[in-house]
């Protein structure tokens, strides 16, 4: 009956659609979607068409003799599965079964690490980061009356978070896995598997999550614990609110710099009568603005130099002076009594936080990270690969992508490492630690590498 009603159809589009979903394509002859494929002889496809009752073939389209490496690399490094088929002519299927077979068939990095690590020269400064990852889930819904919505539209995107960690000197990815969130529980089994495999982790550097710091000293009593500067600046700016304020007179400063003839320029004319008026009122705004948030950018500036001074006797002497003279005195003045509440809050969390900020300077032989900006960096690099990937289906797909994902990482060669990293350029992270490629080609036994 269907069959009858779309021979009938005047409408085209229908019937090629129809014939799409069985499977049926055009018959050369007869011009209709009838025919079906009965295999390729001489390189030719062949088809029958049941309504002429005969034979037809067409040439096979040829596939460009693309190695799987580059293929399975060229994805892995950001190309989608659509540009690998115009650029293969390989479909898109076909694709995707190809790298799902190769990236199932990987060991675990873990695994890696762990049969190197007795070779390996790793320093023991830990970097340790989150990232969210996403992961599609079908979700239950209750619909009373009315009929139950596809698995396809029940999926939603719920994100996973993905826990790793890189050694600072060798910038080595060493462990991954994937949790629910940056909890307790998550960080202890993390550490808990470097514990296992011998790794000699002398310091951590972190963002400001105390559960991170809490799982570490459980498995490492000895670490050195470092707070990521650079985040705990950031924290300041949040709670001060400054970034307006500081937006505002940047503004004001370059406007008030037009106002010169040119920038070796210290005076402005007296010819130029308005530049002089326009420059008198942008400089009574910078003013305005640093009289009326005067504590609050002193103290961020106070704060800055102790975290970034040049060694830790410099930091003390700072600490001593903020405690000592800044504060007592200002606290005195008639300054708005919301910035004397937000520098208080602020000072006691910094007293709080002074030991895990001034580590890398109290300890100087160790050569602890200050900032998380390695992990942040790697962070970077693999958001720019999901940018093409709207999420994936499983948690256990997710896994094995991220894994096949970093192990590339892992033996892919530096080229912009800089200041005192640029001797590990023309170096692959495995190669950084020592350890010997011929061995993990051995392990990993893939040919895409």
């Amino acid at each position: 009956m269907l069959k009858r009603t779309i021979k009938s159809c005047p409408d085209n589009t229908f019937h090629q659609f129809y014939a799409q979903k069985k499977k049926l394509f055009r018959c050369q002859l007869c011009h209709k979607h009838e025919a079906t494929k009965q295999g390729i002889r001489d390189g030719r496809q062949k088809y029958f068409c049941p309504l002429c009752e005969k034979y037809f073939s067409r040439p096979v389209k040829r596939i460009k003799s693309v190695s799987r490496k580059r293929i399975i690399s060229d994805h892995l490094a950001g190309l989608s599965y659509r540009q690998l088929e115009e650029r293969t002519g390989i479909p898109k299927k076909r694709l995707c079964r190809l790298v799902n077979s190769q990236v199932n068939s990987l060991p675990d990095n873990l695994t890696i690490t762990k049969s190197l690590i007795a070779k390996s020269g790793y320093s023991g400064n830990y970097v340790v980061d989150g990232k969210c990852i996403p992961v599609k889930e079908v979700v239950a819904t209750s619909r009373s009356g009315r009929l139950p919505r596809s698995k396809k539209r029940r999926r939603i995107t719920k994100g996973r978070v993905l826990i790793w960690g890189a050694d600072y000197e060798t910038h080595d990815l060493l462990h991954h896995g994937l949790a629910g969130g940056e909890s307790y529980a998550a960080f202890s089994r993390h550490f808990q598997k470097l514990k296992e495999i011998g790794y000699p982790m002398k310091s951590l550097t972190l963002d400001d999550k105390r559960e991170i710091a809490a799982a570490a000293k459980a498995q490492f009593p000895d670490c050195v614990i470092q707070l990521c500067v650079k985040h705990y600046l950031a924290k300041i700016n949040r709670a001060l609110r400054l970034s307006s304020v500081k937006v505002q007179i940047n503004a004001r400063e370059k406007r008030l710099e037009k106002c010169f003839l040119d920038e070796t320029s210290e005076y402005i004319p007296t010819t130029r009568y308005y530049s002089m008026r326009q420059a008198v009122r942008l400089i009574n705004e910078i003013f305005d603005l640093e009289d009326r948030h005067e504590l609050l950018l002193d103290f961020q500036a106070i704060i800055a130099s102790i975290v970034r001074a040049e060694n830790y006797q410099i930091a003390l002497n700072r600490i001593a002076s903020l405690e000592n003279y800044f504060w007592p005195e200002r606290r005195k003045l008639n300054y708005p009594k919301e910035h004397i509440r937000a520098v208080r809050k602020l000072l006691f969390d910094f007293r709080d936080n002074q030991e895990c900020l001034l580590n890398y300077l109290k300890y100087p032989h160790l050569n602890i990270s200050s900032t998380t900006n390695l992990i942040e960096g790697y962070n970077s690099q693999l958001e720019l690969r999901l940018a093409s990937i709207r999420g994936f289906e499983t948690e256990a797909t997710a896994e094995k992508y991220l894994n096949a994902w970093i192990l590339k990482r892992r033996l892919t060669k530096f080229t912009d490492c800089r200041k005192q990293f640029r001797k590990l350029n023309g170096k692959s992270p495995l190669e950084c630690a020592g350890a010997d490629i011929s061995d993990v080609r051995k392990l990993i036994k893939a040919w895409w590498i």
